[in-house]
């Protein structure tokens, strides 16, 4: 079996960290531990808004005195929620374009009912999950109540 020697091979420039070489001069040493660099994410103004938004819609999830993997949870059942409503948008769109040949809207009906059917079975699992973490944590019925809420803020 061959071996690599990472020393010889080029840092990858993705947007992930590769390990760099001490400097010389600031090798660590029990008097001076060695110096770490950091990396320095900007993001533009779309993306701030965007990150901004994200936060503000699940502010309410982060607000409740919940716990961290019953928040988790939410916030997952929320993004399967709007993901299905984003599908259905699009399947009512297509259904309505009578300017796409019939075969290709038929296709694309198909498509996107299997990924509703997808998305589906996702929230039902995620909707699992978040009873389950409810009944292993323990959670009161007062907690359990103010999750179902916010698990589905449009009824």
């Amino acid at each position: 079996m061959a071996s690599i020697n990472a020393a010889v091979l080029p840092p990858i420039a993705h947007g992930k960290i590769t390990p760099q070489p001490v400097r010389a001069g600031l090798a660590a040493s029990p008097a001076r531990p060695a110096t770490l660099e950091s990396v320095q994410v900007n993001l533009s103004e779309a993306g701030t808004n965007k990150s901004a938004q994200a936060n503000a819609k699940n502010a309410d999830i982060d607000a409740s005195n919940l716990p961290d993997n019953v928040k988790k949870v939410l916030k997952s059942v929320r993004e399967i929620q709007e993901r299905i409503n984003k599908t259905m948008d699009e399947l009512k769109a297509v259904m309505n374009d009578h300017m796409l040949p019939i075969k290709s809207r038929e296709a694309k009906i198909n498509g996107l009912q299997t990924v509703l059917a997808c998305l589906t079975s996702d929230l039902n699992k995620a909707t699992q999950l978040l009873r389950r973490t409810e009944n292993e944590m323990k959670l009161s019925t007062a907690e359990k109540s103010l999750s179902k809420a916010l698990a589905n803020p449009y009824r």
